[in-house]
């Protein structure tokens, strides 16, 4: 049995608490818009590799990627494990999309 999850939201919030949830709200939206970039590029090598017949996936890149990313995070003061962890969901999407060209080239 699960526990009842509360939504209900405090109106008795100090005011830092809610500027720091907008602040974190805006940054979601930038993350998101961002994303949105990188898949909008990602989606041009995809085709760029059907058209060549290349494969979807470059373990070479990636692997060198994740170390550089894992590197960055670490200077930045964030989880590498959390940043490779993300990262690998973000390539694993990518892929698939540069598989669905591959195919629907064929």
């Amino acid at each position: 049995m699960q526990a009842e999850v509360k939504t209900e939201v405090k109106m008795d919030a100090p005011k830092e608490l809610l500027e720091l949830r907008q602040s974190i709200d805006q940054i979601d939206q930038e993350l998101i818009a961002v994303l949105a970039r990188r898949f909008e590029v990602t989606a041009k090598v995809g085709q760029l590799k059907a058209a060549h017949g290349l494969d979807s996936v470059d373990p070479v890149r990636e692997q060198e990627k994740l170390q550089s990313l894992r590197r960055l995070a670490e200077e930045k003061g964030v989880s590498s494990d959390f940043v490779r962890s993300l990262f690998q969901h973000i390539f694993d999407e990518v892929v698939k999309n540069h598989r669905n060209y591959s195919n629907n080239k064929k």
